[in-house]
């Protein structure tokens, strides 16, 4: 019994601790959660090397690689208010005269100095490609951890210099600045105590620091973050420009995770991945620091549940993937310097009590070590010209990652992640030149020092350049020579700046095209190439008609190259000639649009024609971007004016919704986040029709409002009479990205969600790209494959082909109709153990288009109109059972299983044919049975099968009978005694009621129409 007791006591404890919900207990994964581990961006970008602890090592491999050294003593390790802080840092300043210098990047609304004390071998001064580096504490005033590890690390990195070989090679190896309070107005109204409060987190005039810088996108902005940025922030800016910042971090409180940029997304919305340039790198610096923790590395929930506390995979995450914050400082820090910035939580609790601070900075310490050693890692180096003059503010790029700008003295530091890495450094009057470094985890900086030479110099003539990064690749070449001059003066203009390339153009220059340059021509990949000639001054374009532009306009072209280069009749016409249209065959460039461009028949005003040939390709660029089919590679517009017109883009937006309201064409029925809006008859079937792309739901909203236009209701007038639609044209956290799909399984909580808000729906209609297809799921209703079908062969595109129109996407999702399943792979890895209500829907999934540039959706809702008018026109064949009871269920002859009555009603889609209906109780007795015929003459039947039992039903119908006998039967004696009491008086006169018709026809025979007069 002891034994039994003990045991059962044992698993208590064990289930307790497990079901722990407090913001102190242990991080908890989930099974799902486990498996995301394995999926996330650092597997992604890491694989198992993210257990290597020469990339990330951990709290214990810190402590071992640090050593011994003097920490700070356990009764300092307590809060220090202003004044508190201001002793403890004039001490460091005091006592380490040689390797401290204390200054103030300026002042808080309230007075107080945001003090910053530097610790390096020479802290007055920057030493030559020697890293600076910062961390940043308490910018929300009450999130107090930070400013305290601040302090204690200055504290050790003083203390221990000369002592510990660690510890003074970091203060010799870079120049710290530590600011251990940016908002010392906010501590000062803060408590110990507080875990979760907002008491002291803005500054003294009441706004979040971090949500009052400039920000990119301007109407995110949210209340708290004010109006133009406070002093604090001001002086911070300052600040940050002020020094050739590389690396740092920004200290925060409420919760246990790295997080990385961006913290802000396109479309405003929470939980949204919006990745940097950079963000491998981010990565690898969030998880850098999380795993030198003693736990936030961890998978699972920390800091409580649900409300009170956070899930993160591998303690780090990606800032608008956790929720959407404008006016951030790490955005801005990323967007306008060279710096990069990761914002830390601390810890569950924002202001913790003297007592929790000891272990709270034992968790830290080495977290803040491993992540600042980062500092000193990549590539760095000094930009010269041939005269070894430094050459300040020149361009260094990688092939993945922002540009960074070297200093005045010609330094440059570039933090990469392991591997090798393309850098290319250019600077304007200077022929940029490119190099391969390789970045070994563990290992300090490479030393790279680079010599650009002088644009135009006879040893800088290449036999291609490069020119640009952006992504819309443009290749210009030449067959001739004074086609080549052109595009050796193009490339002259474009390095000494006197001609700017649009920022999203790369230009590939070929002055003189051989054979041995096409694989590199191939390699480059360009969607447009142009081939400057000699001849009369024209274009012609070589491609094939679907690689041309849509819009592209030849003779504006021709208009625009005439007057910027006037008149050459008297030129041969080179590009006419077929040498020349072989030449370009030649090229093998099947997908790129070919330009032919000639410039004239001599070698004057070449700066002139280059610059023509510029303009041209940014020409080019902007028509490219509106209509390339370059699936995954970009993220369309956000902005519906990119592809409406004005008066458009109010039919095909959510301010749409208030005019359909006003037209009484929709009942919104908000729930959660979800908004969906009910439109037809109120009777099934009742049909979901969603956007779960940005593309998509301006096709929704058009479809909304074409439905309810009085000048095309009457073409929808059949769907709307006999269905009830259900629009969801926009969803939380919508994709930006253009992808194909295999699964649709992982909107299942979504639909879930319409199934809570309208229980009556059973079939959806989701709206996407990534493809040209159809996917339908057929499990439950059997309605998917015939409406998959009716889409399909009405859509021009998707019937000419069994396989699909778009280049790429998934190698097996090349049907142009296949089937897929909710009980699919996706769904049998949820582990969650729920029990859908989407897994009874049957569904469609319609891929309408490629992944094309940003401005074309407007095309979607018209190529598509004709195939989902007849899809839900076809949705309405069947019959429609009504006047059930909750718990009812029918079943058709044909089908495999029976389907509940929902409310009492419920549409069965039926093919033509007679079908036998059996509609049963809850306890399985039949309740109705009779048999329905559908033709394509009555696509729809209706059956009312009333609530009362049979017996009933025909005691009701023989009473009845009777009534209406004995009536007929008394008719004259009834009329008699009534019209003597003088009841009909009037009725039939021209002054009483019309007469009651029995049926709604237009032609209905008088003997079919009852009077009361007759009566």
């Amino acid at each position: 019994m002891r034994l039994f007791c003990g045991l059962f006591l044992f698993v208590t404890l064990t289930w307790a601790q497990q079901q722990d919900l407090s913001w102190k207990a242990d991080i908890f994964a989930s099974e799902r959660e486990n498996e995301m581990a394995e999926q996330d961006a650092l597997t992604r970008y890491f694989g198992n090397d993210k257990r290597n602890t020469t990339f990330f090592p951990t709290w214990d491999a810190m402590k071992a690689k640090v050593g011994d050294f003097i920490n700070v003593n356990t009764t300092r390790l307590k809060n220090h208010n202003y004044n508190e802080m201001t002793a403890w840092l004039q001490a460091l300043r005091l006592n380490y005269p040689n390797i401290t210098h204390l200054y103030s990047a300026g002042k808080s609304v309230e007075g107080r100095e945001l003090w910053v004390l530097i610790v390096s071998d020479k802290p007055k001064e920057h030493e030559l490609l020697e890293p600076e580096l910062k961390i940043v504490g308490n910018m929300h005033g009450n999130e107090v951890v930070g400013r305290e590890a601040v302090l204690y690390l200055a504290e050790i990195l003083c203390t221990n210099y000369g002592k510990n070989k660690y510890l003074t090679g970091l203060v010799n190896g870079a120049r710290f600045h530590l600011m251990p309070s940016m908002n010392p107005d906010g501590y000062e109204k803060g408590f110990a105590g507080d875990r979760i409060s907002a008491m002291g987190r803005a500054n003294a005039n009441d706004v979040d620091l971090n949500r009052n810088f400039p920000t990119k996108f301007p109407q995110h902005r949210e209340p708290s973050g004010g109006n133009d940025p406070e002093k604090e922030n001001v002086a911070v800016m300052k600040w940050l420009q002020s020094y050739p910042f590389v690396l740092s971090t920004n200290l925060h409180g409420g919760s246990l995770v790295a997080n990385y940029p961006y913290d802000d997304s396109v479309t405003g919305q929470d939980g949204i991945y919006t990745a940097s340039a950079d963000d491998k790198l981010f990565v690898e610096l969030s998880y850098r620091y999380a795993r030198a923790h003693t736990k936030m590395w961890k998978t699972g929930r920390r800091c409580g549940l649900s409300a009170d506390g956070d899930n993160f995979i591998n303690g780090i995450t990606n800032g608008a993937g956790w929720y959407h914050l404008a006016g951030g400082m790490q955005d801005w820090q990323y967007e306008h310097t060279n710096c990069l910035e990761i914002t830390v939580e601390m810890g569950c609790f924002k202001f913790p009590t003297d007592d929790m601070m000891p272990k709270l900075w034992e968790e830290h310490q080495f977290s803040l070590l491993s992540f600042m050693e980062m500092g000193l890692t990549g590539v760095t180096g000094l930009v010269v010209d041939r005269n070894n003059n430094t050459v300040a503010n020149a361009t260094i790029s990688v092939e993945t990652g922002k540009d960074i700008i070297s200093t005045e003295a010609g330094e440059y530091w570039r933090l990469l992640p392991p591997g090798d890495h393309q850098v290319t450094v250019s600077a304007r009057g200077l022929e940029s030149d490119t190099f391969t470094v390789t970045v070994i985890p563990g290992s300090r900086a490479v030393r790279h020092d680079i010599t650009l030479l002088a644009c135009g110099d006879n040893e800088t003539k290449s036999e291609l350049y490069i020119r640009g990064r952006g992504k819309n690749l443009i290749a210009v070449l030449s067959f001739d020579e004074i086609g080549g001059q052109v595009v050796d003066e193009l490339a002259r203009l474009t390095c000494t700046g006197d001609f700017t390339i649009d920022k999203d153009v790369s230009l590939m220059l070929i002055p003189n095209m051989t054979n041995e340059l096409k694989g590199r021509l191939s390699d480059f990949d360009p969607a447009a190439v142009l081939i400057i000639s000699e001849g009369i001054v024209e274009t012609l374009t070589f491609s094939v008609s679907e690689n041309e532009p849509r819009l592209f306009d030849k003779a504006k072209m021709d208009e625009s190259l005439l007057k910027a280069l006037g008149n050459s009749i008297q030129c041969d016409r080179k590009l006419l000639e077929s040498k020349t249209a072989l030449r370009v065959d030649d090229l093998q460039l099947k997908k790129a649009f070919e330009l032919g461009i000639s410039v004239g028949c001599d070698s004057t005003d070449l700066q002139k024609k280059a610059a023509t040939v510029g303009t041209i390709a940014d020409m080019i660029k902007n028509e490219l971007i509106k209509d390339s089919v370059n699936e995954f590679s970009v993220v369309p517009s956000a902005h519906p004016g990119d592809h409406f017109t004005p008066d458009q883009v109010i039919l095909v937006t959510n301010a749409a919704v208030a005019e359909l309201e006003r037209k009484e064409c929709v009942q919104e029925l908000p729930r959660g986040p979800n908004k969906f809006y009910l439109m037809g008859s109120g009777k099934p079937p009742y049909t979901l029709i969603t956007a779960v792309e940005k593309r998509t739901e301006a096709m929704a909203y058009e479809m909304m409002s074409t439905y309810c236009n009085p000048e095309t209701n009457a073409e929808f007038s059949e769907i709307l009479g006999k269905s009830t639609l259900v629009f969801m044209p926009e969803i939380p956290h919508t994709q930006l990205n253009c992808h194909d799909y295999d699964t649709i399984s992982p909107f299942k909580l979504l639909l879930d969600e319409a199934i809570g808000a309208v229980p009556e729906l059973d079939f959806v209609i989701i709206l996407a790209t990534g493809g040209m297809k159809v996917r339908y799921i057929n499990d439950t209703i059997g309605i998917g494959k015939s409406i998959a079908e009716v889409y399909r062969s009405n859509h021009d595109l998707m019937k000419s082909s069994e396989t699909e129109g778009c280049a790429k996407g998934f190698p097996n999702e090349k049907e142009a109709i296949r089937e897929f399943s909710w009980n699919d792979n996706a769904s049998r890895m949820d582990k969650s153990g729920v029990n859908h209500a989407a897994d009874n829907l049957d569904a469609l999934l319609v891929q309408i288009g490629c992944c094309y540039e940003n401005m074309a959706s407007g095309h979607l809702y018209s190529e598509n109109q004709k195939s989902v008018k007849n899809a839900l026109i076809e949705r309405t064949r069947g019959v429609r059972i009504t006047g059930g009871m909750e718990g009812m269920t029918v079943s058709i002859d044909h089908m495999h299983k029976s389907l509940p009555l929902l409310n009492g009603r419920r549409f069965v889609p039926l093919p033509n044919g007679e079908h036998l209906v059996k509609v049963r109780t809850a306890g399985g007795q039949i309740h109705a049975q009779f048999a329905v015929v559908i033709s394509d003459k009555t696509p729809t039947a209706e059956k009312f099968i009333g609530v009362q039992s049979s017996n009933m039903v025909i005691i009701t119908i023989a009473s009845i009978l009777m009534i209406i006998s004995c009536t007929f039967m008394c008719r004259q004696r009834v009329t008699s005694v009534l019209n003597r009491r003088g009841f009909f008086n009037g009725i039939g006169s021209n002054h009483g009621f019309e007469r009651i018709p029995l049926y709604k026809s237009d032609d209905e025979d008088e003997d079919e129409v009852f009077d009361l007069q007759k009566l």
